[in-house]
């Protein structure tokens, strides 16, 4: 499956613990889909009602005009900082926000991030139990991977992604990366 992405440029690749991180140059970059925030600063969104909105936006067969084929996101919004709600986002990149109604626009900016694969042999160069869901573990580049390196979080007005690949014959996961805002220190 081809990982490389058109909003992308890998700059760096580092040796962490024998597993492989990026260091992506991330291009202006135009998100379609549904977002939702928690009612404060301190609690979780929704994530269900998220997710149900993001798939009844399929049910009359609506889609997103010129959409990134096999991938789609779950971004992760304003939790690098706590003076904003937290935000989930799902959906997908497109080239375009010319879009249906019924989908929210996220546009990310120019910016820079770390990316490591969410796999085993992740889990086991970093030493922790394997991430099965729920809020993405970005301290693994925050608090171990980014320092070692010599990087730091970088703005927290940019989101964390989870980005899924799928199987283009049968739609399941073949590949998942974590990306999170980083900044030289």
């Amino acid at each position: 499956m081809e990982t490389m992405h058109a909003h992308e440029k890998i700059i760096n690749t580092f040796d962490y613990n024998g597993t492989s991180v990026d260091l992506v140059e991330w291009y202006d970059s135009i998100w379609c889909g549904k977002v939702g925030y928690a009612a404060d600063n301190i609690d979780e969104p929704d994530v269900e009602k998220i997710m149900n909105d993001f798939m009844a936006t399929f049910e009359p067969k609506i889609v997103p005009n010129k959409r990134e084929e096999n991938w789609d996101v779950c971004m992760s919004l304003n939790y690098l900082s706590s003076e904003h709600p937290n935000g989930v986002f799902f959906g997908f990149r497109v080239e375009t926000d010319k879009q249906p109604d019924c989908f929210d626009i996220i546009k990310v900016p120019s910016s820079t991030y770390m990316r490591v694969c969410i796999c085993e042999e992740t889990f086991k160069a970093l030493n922790v139990e394997p991430w099965m869901g729920g809020i993405p573990p970005y301290e693994w580049i925050c608090e171990k991977i980014a320092p070692e390196f010599g990087y730091q979080n970088g703005s927290d007005t940019l989101p964390i992604f989870e980005y899924y690949g799928h199987n283009a014959e049968d739609n399941h996961i073949e590949i998942c990366y974590l990306y999170v805002p980083v900044k030289a220190k």
